[in-house]
């Protein structure tokens, strides 16, 4: 395999799959890499043979950007698969169990804010009940 065959494999099993970007960049970095092993003095072919697969590697940097999910059509659009639609930008996607902590700590802050404002404001409504009352019951016996 040549230089030129390895990027070319490396362009095509990455394509469709991360966007443009991603494979622009890493084929940029694989013929820098190259070079600069060959400039070492290594022949193409043992470079090569030692980077491996291009469609292993092309896996491996799928599987890291945390696109493969997604099949991307034009620069800056991609397709879900799973609906069909659409996406615009990038989309995270949080596990059930951090949705669920992040719900409960919330819940728990809303109650602790409740709290504090009843324990500070409640010696203050406790004397100004009781004296409302008081001046509503001596006004009515009166």
């Amino acid at each position: 395999m040549t230089r030129f065959e390895f990027t070319e494999s490396l362009r095509k099993a990455l394509s469709g799959r991360v966007n443009h970007r991603v494979v622009n960049e890493n084929v940029a970095y694989y013929e820098h890499y190259i070079d600069a092993e060959i400039k070492k003095g290594r022949s193409e072919e043992d470079v090569l043979g030692g980077l491996g697969d291009p469609r292993l590697l092309a896996k491996t940097i799928v599987d890291t950007t945390g696109e493969s999910d997604r099949v991307y059509a034009d620069e800056g659009e991609s397709k879900d698969p799973a609906s069909g639609g659409t996406l615009f930008g990038r989309i995270f996607r949080l596990p059930a169990w951090l949705v669920l902590l992040v719900l409960v700590l919330l819940f728990i802050l809303i109650i602790k804010i409740v709290g504090l404002v009843i324990v500070t404001v409640l010696p203050f409504a406790i004397p100004v009940a009781v004296i409302y009352y008081l001046i509503r019951y001596f006004r009515r016996r009166h």
